[in-house]
């Protein structure tokens, strides 16, 4: 039974099903078991990444961009750099999305 569980991979984008962030969209900065650390480069910065179950969040689908690539090989990336990538998604997201 359930929606079938989505792979969800580090340097993926998500969005929060749950929680007071909900309909928020992060990135996976890394996966431990059932749970993913989330950045968004505001509220939830490289320090302190948001602990989240996987059932609570849905994938925002496969996206390619420098920083997720970077986030994927392990390299340095900026909180600022997370913030432009993420409004860059939203954007196009927000044009891809029936309303």
């Amino acid at each position: 039974g359930g929606p079938a569980r989505m792979i969800v991979r580090q340097g993926d984008v998500v969005r929060s099903a749950a929680g007071h962030d909900k309909d928020q969209f992060f990135l996976v900065l890394r996966e431990e078991g059932d749970f993913l650390w989330l950045v968004d480069g505001k509220s939830r910065r490289f320090e302190t990444p948001k602990r989240k179950r996987r059932k609570h969040v849905a994938s925002a689908g496969v996206w390619t961009h420098p920083v997720t690539g970077r986030l994927k090989e392990g390299a340095p990336v900026l909180d600022s750099e997370v913030r432009k990538a993420l409004a860059v998604f939203r954007k196009r997201f927000s044009e891809t999305k029936e309303v």
